[in-house]
């Protein structure tokens, strides 16, 4: 027994959890939305032989067939007829393997060999949880590295079933980027540790290699280059030893870029081909996007909508142990602390930076934790006794509230997107709720339709912004033609409207034509624009009413997330046809809610 691996048991049993709540909750959808979009590159090369997705017929059989996402978000327009993949191609490299393995499948097994049946479904998410396992077993052989078999057994524990890391990679992330991330992590984190060992050639390709294959997988993964480049540099003794290392083995540097370069040209030699640009940004949602300065870090951290302390504060004892790590292991330390910094500021700067609803917690941070174990474990390692009690209380409570609270997502009692401080406290510790009676407690819910329409207007104060009747404007009745195609009705910023996070505009507005008006007929236009581009744009087409010459239309619309407060709302009819139209009425009303939930 003395001999016994605890740690390898550890691994062996987190491995088999993971793998059980995947078989018992097996994927019904796993190739839909973002993943979707990730996965694109294997059929639409391979099967349909058109990479370019040029040809809308194939992929609307399969959004017919699969609906794997409600809209092709996941394209954007390319040069010609091309459209281009938004997501880079590293997931699709690593999917790769199972792709080709679940096509020789289908094709014999009388499944459909489209790319989306069963056994693609299946076979895919086989191989997200193999990336996960692989992942468990190269951590653990990282702890043992620095750490007692003992510590790093505690330390898997933590990591794996003590965060959202085990809620991610075993129900609703297995084929997202995150576990395939955090398995490179730990990779990087041993071929690193290797070449500072005894360098070699074949390493530093490895290196290389590891940090391209993360930056085409998540481009903003290019972080990864500070932990070969900033290891052993904590010391004068280690920069020096670095130093020396460097020049003996220069021509390091350059195998390792090659190798880096590899793959980061796959994506440009696509982009280029299908959008004649070498470097193309796929994001053109002007309503997303990253602000640097400052960063959404507060939220990110902290707010009860998905705040990442708040869901998953196990992570504040990771953080404690970066002074731990700096005291033990301090020739590291410069390339552990930065590298987390680097990475928590760029997933803390995007605007969305709850990244949607996908997933318990703050899943765009979970590939660092294959770098936090380490500050992890010089904590567990350097425990004092008087800090053994308090601290063996606290990482059981973290862990079974972790495992509690994920629960309490896949069950929908914690709410994907809509958290607030209210309802996380009505619905603490509870197994069953009354959803109807805590719903006023959610943030608004913002629906993907093009329709949308408030259920009540009970807590909301109405306020009109804008009211055009033409029979009041006798004087200077304005017209719409082919010169003067719009008539403004609302420009103004999103905080000169409301101090909330959202409200309500109710619009009305009727155009006169000739009473055998046969043309395009004119738009009433609604859309938010942050620095000139617009988002959330809804244009609705008026229509006869039983006055022939009378154009009408009635639409509510709910205001965005907006990208900054100074983003401007815009309302206007557009007179698309070349016949004289006149405005007959505008109104504009803004309901605002009385208060936050």
């Amino acid at each position: 027994m003395k001999n016994m691996r605890f740690s390898l048991i550890t691994a062996i049993l987190l491995a088999m959890v993971i793998s059980s709540v995947r078989i018992i909750s097996p994927p019904r959808h796993a190739l839909s939305w973002d993943v979707f979009g990730y996965y694109l590159y294997l059929p639409a090369t391979f099967i349909y032989h058109d990479p370019g997705l040029s040809n809308p017929e194939w992929l609307d059989e399969i959004m017919n067939t699969y609906q794997p996402s409600d809209t092709f978000y996941q394209l954007v327009k390319g040069k010609e007829s091309n459209r281009i993949i938004k997501y880079s191609s590293g997931l699709a490299l690593l999917y790769a393997p199972f792709f080709f393995l679940a096509h020789f499948i289908a094709s014999f097994t009388g499944y459909a060999a489209d790319g989306f049946s069963l056994p693609y479904q299946y076979i895919l998410s086989a191989g997200g949880i193999l990336w996960a396992i692989a992942g468990i077993f190269l951590l653990r052989k990282l702890l043992l590295k620095f750490f007692s078999d003992q510590v790093s057994m505690v330390v898997l524990l933590m990591v794996i079933a003590g965060t959202n890391y085990l809620h991610l990679a075993a129900l609703d992330g297995t084929l997202l980027t995150h576990n395939f991330l955090f398995t490179l992590y730990v990779i990087l984190l041993l071929f690193t540790i290797r070449w500072h060992e005894q360098p070699t050639w074949t390493i530093a390709l490895a290196i290389g290699l590891s940090c391209g294959l993360m930056i085409l997988i998540r481009p903003s993964e290019a972080v990864c280059v500070l932990i070969p480049l900033l290891w052993n540099t904590g010391t004068h003794v280690s920069r020096r030893l670095k130093l020396t290392q460097i020049r003996n083995n220069i021509s390091h540097i350059p195998i390792a870029l090659a190798g880096g370069a590899f793959f980061v040209a796959i994506q440009l030699i696509y982009w280029k081909l299908f959008s004649d640009q070498w470097f193309f940004y796929s994001y053109d949602n002007p309503g997303e996007g990253f602000r640097f300065f400052p960063p959404y870090l507060l939220e990110f951290l902290f707010s009860f909508r998905k705040g990442w302390l708040i869901y998953t504060p196990l992570m504040i004892i990771a953080l404690t142990g970066f002074y731990h790590f700096h005291k033990s292991f301090r020739p590291m330390f410069p390339a552990i602390l930065w590298f987390f910094i680097a990475s928590l500021w760029i997933v803390s700067a995007w605007s969305c930076w709850w990244y949607a609803g996908g997933s318990f917690s703050a899943r765009a941070i979970v590939p660092a934790y294959a770098v936090l174990s380490l500050p992890l474990g010089a904590l567990l390692s350097s425990i004092k006794k008087k800090w053994i009690a308090p601290i063996g209380i606290l990482i059981p409570l973290f862990m079974v509230l972790n495992l509690f609270q994920s629960w309490q997502f896949t069950k929908g009692i914690i709410d994907k997107e809509r958290m607030t401080r209210s309802y996380y406290f009505a619905i603490f510790g509870k197994t069953t709720i009354n959803r109807t009676q805590l719903e006023p407690l959610l943030l608004v819910y913002r629906s993907t339709s093009m329709e949308e329409a408030p259920a009540t207007l009970d807590k909301y104060t109405p306020e009109v912004l804008y009211d055009f009747q033409a029979e009041k404007e006798v004087q200077n009745t304005p017209f719409l033609d082919s010169d003067y195609p719009f008539f403004q009705g609302l420009d103004r910023k999103y905080h000169e409207l409301t101090d909330k996070d959202h409200f309500w505009i109710k619009l009305q507005a009727g155009v006169k034509v000739s009473e055998d008006f046969d043309g395009k007929p004119p738009l009433l236009v609604i859309a938010f624009h942050y620095k000139g581009d617009a988002y959330k744009y809804r244009a609705r087409p008026l229509i006869k009413t039983n006055e022939d010459s009378l154009l009408t239309v009635d639409y509510w619309y709910l205001s965005p997330e907006p990208r900054t407060k100074d983003d401007k709302l815009k309302v206007y009819l557009w007179n698309r046809d070349t016949v004289r139209m006149v405005p007959a009425y505008l109104h504009i009303a803004l309901w605002n809610p009385d208060q936050m939930p």
